[in-house]
């Protein structure tokens, strides 16, 4: 190809540094006809003028929103006034599908601060209390573990399957783990037979109930203390529970590594013994 002498071309590691792309992505789109260098020199290097540049600009924009190569080729092969109004409707689209979801990721960092916030100042720790816990939808995984990591990945596994995107901290959603009745009566406090996530999209819904909760502070091992101060409520107060046990995770691994600083609930359905 003929060049101009006044013309500036810039080398393909030229381009490379200013735009933050790699050299082998720029001989991608040389492959493919998406965007080609003005001239190879006899040394072998690529050469691209401002001509060319504009194109990167484009290709870039459009990429970051999540059009296709070959939509992007067509489009800059025939661009006119219907095809770059269909782009920028396009474009439009994504970024208020993007707006959408940092919306929606604001308003979830919003409220698990406001929880970290909450157990920053939380007095009653250790006291049994009694309170009705309106219905919900937990999203489960059966089976049998032992260990916070097991729960962890089970966890990570179900976030999946909800609609939220983001996975910092689960976000809003409350998580925890399930101990069996048939375990709580037996004492056997740190095998658990669900990990689940508790939240507003999808999954088998809770029914509304009476709950005997206590709140602790410190490491889950030591979850047996508390266990037994709710039993023996339980046993005073002539109560008798009525299904499988729900540990919340307040604050947890993903906030803390210092043991010391998780927050569990433990919750405890029941109903008043018939006498």
């Amino acid at each position: 190809m003929a060049k101009s002498p006044r013309e500036k071309y810039y080398r393909i590691g030229e381009i490379s540094r200013l735009y933050k792309i790699s050299t082998d992505i720029l001989r991608y789109y040389d492959k493919i006809g998406l965007m080609s260098p003005d001239f190879i020199g006899e040394n072998g290097y690529r050469y691209y003028s401002k001509k060319q540049i504009w194109k990167l600009n484009n290709i870039r924009n459009l990429r970051n929103i999540g059009v296709g190569l070959e939509d992007i080729k067509e489009f800059l092969d025939e661009r006119n006034i219907n095809s770059a109004n269909d782009i920028i409707e396009f474009q439009l689209e994504k970024v208020e599908d993007k707006i959408k979801k940092l919306t929606e990721l604001k308003e979830e960092l919003t409220s698990k601060l406001e929880n970290i916030e909450f157990f920053k100042t939380f007095k009653d720790f250790n006291k049994p209390v009694l309170k009705f816990i309106p219905k919900r939808k937990f999203l489960r995984s059966k089976g049998n573990f032992k260990q916070d990591w097991e729960i962890d990945f089970e966890l990570k596994i179900l976030n999946e399957k909800t609609e939220y995107d983001n996975d910092f901290i689960l976000t809003n959603n409350e998580i925890g783990a399930t101990l069996s009745k048939e375990n709580f009566l037996k004492g056997e406090y740190l095998t658990f037979s669900e990990s689940f996530i508790i939240n507003d999209v999808k999954g088998e819904i809770i029914p509304e109930g009476y709950f005997l909760t206590i709140v602790f502070k410190g490491k889950y091992d030591e979850s047996y203390k508390y266990y037994n101060i709710l039993k023996k409520y339980i046993e005073e107060n002539n109560l008798i529970v009525t299904g499988d046990i729900h540990e919340i995770y307040h604050i947890e691994i993903h906030i803390t590594e210092n043991e010391d600083e998780f927050i569990t609930e433990i919750q405890i359905p029941v109903a008043e013994q018939q006498k």
